[in-house]
């Protein structure tokens, strides 16, 4: 097994031949000491013997010093190697007087001597520095240093010889020389078991490390995302294959030392990189700062969907050479598929839930129309009229809640503006009086508070009066058991903006939500506060109060509509919505709504600025009011096309009927004279459908009008798709006077064009 000593075990083999030193230099000393005395040391010998030592000293410094160098790249190592080549070079001017005196005390060391001269003088000619070592200078650092052993050797023996000599009278150094030579092996053995431990430890060490590095890699390559590690320099250190199939790229392109500059030009689609600039990795390593993982989402050269992922790492000891990033790449191709799959399945499971809460509220609706009509029905006689309108009266109420719910549904749906109207808090609450108690029912108290001198507000009145609406339910929903339903106003002014959640708490209602954390901007403001008596909510419910379709109901017993209908005209008013409640303490629900100012005409108008449009007063046309219109009505429903038909029957005008855009244009080839106005419903069964049927007989009759209907308009629907210039739109359900308002404009368009 190969075996590398650590730097431990150099350090204890340093120590050992230390002590070696030690003790031979304390023979040698107290030797010279003997022979000054005796007269039979030569000074020219223990100066030779110095330099022999410094030099083969020197050499082991620079062999050990230069493979600690070359395993730990420690600096101290790097200059201990300069200092021994350094010694080295300086060694060859003391060269001569060192090969005298090994000339003179022995024969047959001319050609090692000639060697180690050689040696010594291509040394002098080495950079210092311990990473530029010439090819070959290790194995003749050992050369040198098996020569210059050779020399000791010699100088060894022959010094031993002449301590034999002067000793071999006297006991005392015959016992010493024992004890320094007993001690120098036994130094030597164990730097060399320690040396031996130590490179044992090392090899195991780097096993592990190997084994560990096989492990990563299985690892890596295992791994279903695309793995890259570059160098603090931007250069390619490891990758993983998956790396290549994720981002489309050819097995041989990725290679050790790739530039990550040349990897992002690769990453290119419809002309944008893929991968952020590199001047951006660069300055975040620069501040030596972990930075959190830069995650994006792209479509890939292959058309796959990407997930890119950039991270950046760095030593535990701060060197700029062991610092860089690591580049993911996935494939979420089949994660998106999945999550637009959920997405479907939860628009659907909305979708039921919606149709299941719309069908309930419905037939409430009808239920109210229906009663109220066949209760009028009863009361036929003269005498009894009043009372019959009461229930009429009843039932067009309801047919109006119906057609504000519709359009309540598609303004939250579409997230469109209803118009803005000043609206006194008592006309609300003198209608809301009476509606209530039959809404919410016998069990339950409701109040309604003395709203007088409460300031009008600017918003839609249905939509109030729906918002309204809608909390007096869920309060109902909230006491099952019955209890007392507060509706109260009243005005407040603030001279600076306001934080609502820091308003103090109300009757131990500590848990709020608000609508908009943002603070309350300064001015006059009306509170409508709708408060009910029952258990109060969590926080978890609270935390998801607004989403669309959460309910705390069973299945099927709501929509989840409610609070989000409310959010959605608070946004709409520039207001807020903000919800108090408290275990037992009950629910109080604040809408906080902008006041309207009065102008110097003495109209009510909105703090904020709100844009209208004038109305514009349509009179009738002189066609109209000349001579009675031929006009032609198609719609597939019978019963609303009859509608249609009478009501422009009892205006006067000549009316032609269809079921479908084909009968339509049969009945339209038919007709004598000109035809005048065309009312159609867009959604027509058959080929043709009301916006092309609009233009093929417009190009017969250039001047005919055209009316569109639809259930699916709203006041601010853009005209169809293909319709014909200035028609006009009439949005289901509809009355007599927006019918005739319809067709007065539809006339008055066409005949200005």
């Amino acid at each position: 097994m190969l075996r590398h000593p650590a730097r431990r075990a150099h350090i204890l083999a340093l120590i050992g031949a230390g002590v070696l030193i030690v003790t031979f230099g304390g023979i040698g000393i107290e030797l010279g000491n003997d022979m000054a005395r005796h007269g039979n040391m030569d000074r020219q010998s223990t100066a030779a013997g110095s330099y022999l030592r410094g030099v083969h000293h020197a050499t082991s410094d620079a062999r050990i010093c230069h493979y600690a160098f070359e395993a730990e790249h420690n600096p101290v190592d790097g200059e201990c190697y300069q200092q021994a080549v350094t010694q080295l070079a300086d060694a060859r001017t003391g060269f001569d007087g060192f090969r005298s005196v090994q000339l003179r005390e022995g024969g047959g060391r001319k050609e090692v001597l000639d060697v180690v001269e050689h040696q010594l003088q291509a040394i002098s000619t080495w950079p210092r520095s311990a990473d530029a070592m010439p090819q070959g200078g290790a194995a003749l650092l050992a050369a040198l240093d098996k020569n210059l052993s050779v020399l000791s050797r010699a100088s060894t023996l022959d010094q031993a010889d002449r301590v034999a000599n002067m000793l071999r009278n006297t006991s005392w150094q015959r016992r010493l020389a024992l004890l320094g030579i007993l001690t120098g092996v036994l130094s030597m053995i164990s730097a060399g078991w320690v040396l031996d431990r130590s490179s044992l430890a090392a090899a195991r060490a780097e096993a592990s490390s190997r084994d560990l590095a096989l492990r990563l890699r299985a690892t890596l390559d295992s791994l279903s995302l695309g793995v890259a590690v570059f160098g603090a320099d931007g250069r390619l250190w490891h990758w993983n294959e998956q790396l290549a199939t994720v981002l489309g790229l050819g097995k041989d392109f990725l290679r050790t030392g790739l530039s990550y500059n040349a990897l992002s030009g690769r990453l290119v689609v419809e002309g944008v990189p893929l991968l952020e600039p590199f001047e951006h990795i660069e300055g975040s390593l620069s501040k030596g700062e972990l930075a959190p993982p830069v995650v994006v989402e792209c479509k890939g050269g292959n058309g796959a969907d990407l997930e890119l992922c950039r991270t950046l790492f760095f030593a535990p000891d701060g060197a700029a050479e062991r610092r860089g990033f690591v580049l993911t790449a996935a494939d979420i191709t089949m994660r998106l598929r999945s999550e637009r799959a959920l997405g479907e399945a939860q628009k659907l499971r909305a979708l039921g839930q919606l149709t299941a809460g719309i069908a309930h509220d419905f037939k409430n609706l009808l239920t109210v129309i229906l009663g109220n009509l066949e209760l009028a029905a009863e009361y036929d006689q003269p005498d009894q009229v009043e009372q019959r309108q009461e229930y009429l009266s009843a039932a067009t109420h309801a047919g109006h809640r119906s057609e504000a719910l519709t359009g309540q549904l598609l303004s939250f749906m579409r997230r469109q503006r209803g118009e803005p109207d000043s609206l006194r808090l008592s006309d609300l609450f003198s209608f809301l009086g009476g509606l209530l108690g039959r809404v919410i029912g016998p069990r339950i108290v409701v109040e309604c508070g003395v709203v007088a001198d409460v300031w009008p507000v600017r918003v839609d009145p249905a939509q109030l009066e729906s918002a309204v609406l809608n909390l007096a339910i869920n309060a109902r929903d909230a006491m099952p058991s019955g209890g007392r339903l507060r509706i109260t106003a009243r005005n407040v002014t603030f001279s600076v903006n306001a934080d609502l959640m820091g308003l103090p708490v109300e009757e131990g209602r500590s848990i709020r939500v608000v609508s908009d954390p943002s603070p309350l901007p300064a001015g006059d403001w009306v509170r409508l506060d709708v408060v009910d008596s029952g258990l109060g909510m969590t926080r978890e419910v609270m935390d998801r109060l607004f989403e669309p379709f959460f309910t705390t109901k069973r299945e099927g017993a709501g929509t989840g509509l409610g609070m989000a209908m409310v959010l959605a005209f608070s946004q709409q008013v520039h207001g807020r919505v903000v919800v108090a409640t408290g275990h037992g303490s009950g629910t109080e629900v604040s809408l906080w709504l902008p006041r309207a100012i009065t102008t110097h005409a003495g109209e009510d108008a909105p703090v904020a600025a709100v844009s209208s449009i004038p109305a514009r007063s349509i009179s009738p046309t002189p066609q109209a009011q000349g001579r009675s219109l031929q006009v032609l009505v198609v719609e597939d429903d019978a019963a609303i096309r009859d509608i249609v038909v009478t009501i422009l029957g009892m205006a006067g005008h000549r009316v032609l009927e269809a079921g479908d855009g084909e009968q339509a244009f049969d009945t339209a080839a038919g007709v004598e004279g000109t035809l005048d106005l065309l009312v159609t419903d867009i959604q027509l069964p058959g080929p043709l459908d009301g916006v092309t049927l609009s233009r093929v007989l417009v190009e017969r009759y250039p001047a005919l009008a055209v009316v569109y209907m639809s259930g699916d308009l709203t006041l601010d629907s853009p005209p169809p798709e293909g319709s014909v210039p200035n028609a006009r739109l009439l949005a289901k359900p509809f009355r007599r006077d927006g019918l005739m308002e319809a067709v007065t404009a539809a006339l008055g368009a066409r005949a200005g064009a």
